[in-house]
């Protein structure tokens, strides 16, 4: 079985290195997980919370992208580097907030995808000037900056991820993007309750679009009962998605 994480903080998890000197990280401190785990292909998230500048973020990716290669691992650029015959663990690179990005869309918009970076969402919980996510006003939605992004995004067949959205983005998303978005990390409010969670609107609207919702492991997402944060309850949401939608959009 090839297991695909589609959402990995793995920047943050390199980040405390970067000023040691250290280099294959990945490979030193993450190769025995990935096995383990049974990772064939995994996102390396390019994570941003909302206040760093589009040097701090070029910064960031770079590092990314040079410890993976570094490391010895392929990188996912396109559908035709997934290999059935796959042996290790290979990469797709994506974006997790796009705060530094305030002027030259298209520009920058290239700049990540030339560097490999196939996902991205354009806030985190953050209000920036693409977007607002779920900490920021929910009156407040997709500004007209950000749809230029999405618009970019779509011609570049870059998908746009909708985790971390607020309700107002999510919808501005949908109702612009002409291509398929996608939740990485995002698990169903009719199991529980919480503000990261999709509603059952939500989950039939990527669907309509041929999207993907990807399941989060975090243990607040899955129940408000701790002793039901387990691998149960997780596969108990993605039962609800595929009861809703069809396995096809379950990931």
């Amino acid at each position: 079985m090839k297991i695909f994480d589609l959402h990995a903080d793995l920047a943050e998890a390199i980040k405390p290195f970067y000023t040691d000197g250290k280099t294959s990280i990945l490979k030193k401190d993450w190769s025995t997980r990935f096995k383990q785990g049974q990772i064939a292909y995994t996102s390396a998230a390019s994570f941003f919370v909302g206040t760093e500048s589009w040097q701090e973020m070029q910064d960031v990716v770079t590092k990314v992208k040079n410890d993976i290669t570094a490391s010895g691992y392929k990188l996912i650029y396109t559908k035709d580097d997934l290999d059935d015959e796959q042996q290790g663990t290979a990469f797709l690179m994506t974006i997790e907030g796009m705060c530094g990005i305030r002027e030259d869309v298209e520009e920058k918009i290239q700049w990540l995808y030339d560097e490999g970076n196939r996902i991205g969402s354009l806030c985190w919980n953050d209000q920036n000037a693409l977007a607002t996510g779920n900490s920021g006003d929910p009156t407040r939605g997709l500004t007209e900056l950000g749809k230029q992004v999405i618009a970019k995004m779509n011609e570049l067949h870059m998908i746009v991820d909708v985790s971390h959205a607020n309700e107002k983005t999510f919808w501005d998303i949908l109702s612009c993007s002409t291509q398929p978005v996608i939740a990485t990390h995002s698990n169903a409010k009719g199991r529980c309750f919480v503000e990261r969670n999709l509603t059952d609107q939500q989950i039939r609207a990527i669907a309509s679009k041929d999207g993907l919702i990807g399941m989060n492991a975090c243990c607040s997402f899955i129940h408000t009962e701790q002793q039901k944060q387990d691998a149960l309850h997780l596969a108990k949401h993605a039962k609800y998605v595929a009861d809703l939608v069809g396995v096809k959009h379950v990931a």
